[in-house]
Formats: C-alpha cells, sequence, structure tokens
C-alpha cells in the first residue's frame, strides 16, 4: 500500500470519527475531542510517510486545529442551544463542519508531505490555516 493509499484511509477514517463526535446534540462537547482525532491524524500521516513529527510540531497543530475547529464549530454549536429542530439543525451543521474541516486540514498535510520535502514544526500551523483559508 502506497503512503497515499495510507493517506486516503487515514484522512476519511479520521473524517468519519469527527462527523460521529460533531452530532453530539450537547453544545460545545465536540470540540473538545475534535482536536484529538485531528491531532492523531496528523502524526498517522506523518508516519504513513515515514517523517517524524517533532514536539514543536505537534504543538502547532494542536493550536491551528483548535483555532479552526473552535472558529468553525460556533454556528453550529449555538443552534443546539434551541431544543428540537435546532437541536437536528446544529448536530447536522457541526457534523458537516467537522467532516469537511478535517478533510481539509488531512489533504493540506498530505500535500505537503507528497512534496517529499521534510516538514518543518513552524511548516504545520501554516499549512492548516492557509487550507482552512481557502475553503
Amino acid at each position: 500500500m502506497t503512503p497515499k493509499d495510507k493517506a486516503k484511509n487515514i484522512i476519511h477514517s479520521a473524517s468519519a470519527a469527527a462527523g460521529s463526535v460533531a452530532l453530539s446534540p450537547i453544545p460545545f462537547t465536540d470540540a473538545a475531542l475534535l482536536v484529538p482525532i485531528q491531532v492523531g491524524m496528523i502524526t498517522s500521516l506523518f508516519k504513513a510517510y515515514d517523517q517524524k513529527m517533532m514536539q514543536g510540531a505537534i504543538r502547532g497543530a494542536v493550536w491551528a486545529v483548535a483555532a479552526t475547529s473552535f472558529g468553525r464549530g460556533v454556528v453550529g454549536n449555538a443552534f443546539k442551544f434551541v431544543p428540537g429542530l435546532g437541536t437536528v439543525a446544529g448536530a447536522t451543521i457541526s457534523a458537516t463542519t467537522a467532516v469537511g474541516l478535517t478533510e481539509v486540514i488531512g489533504w493540506a498535510i498530505v500535500n505537503e508531505l507528497e512534496t517529499g520535502n521534510k516538514v518543518q514544526p513552524g511548516d504545520i500551523f501554516g499549512i492548516i490555516m492557509n487550507a482552512v483559508k481557502k475553503r
């Protein structure tokens, strides 16, 4: 299996997990679980490409993922405060956002790893933020 094949499985699995977590009807409970899922995905992508992820890169990934997840999830989580239809709409918005964001982050990392250059610790934050801006 090629690194890109592994990456595809890693990204889709993480996206499915992120979407499942975001379906929680309780407002803002998903944010605490999305960050470890997405950081775990990034770490697994590095392993798939035989690159080591340094401590600084992990910190950068955590900050970037936390910032983007929180910012993008506010609307869906706000809907969850409204009982009934608001809860369903909020969960749907949150899940869709979580899946899309996880996919975007994963493929941005893969595109960088595919260049063959070593990704430096300070690069992760910029890669994620640029990918999210383009979305």
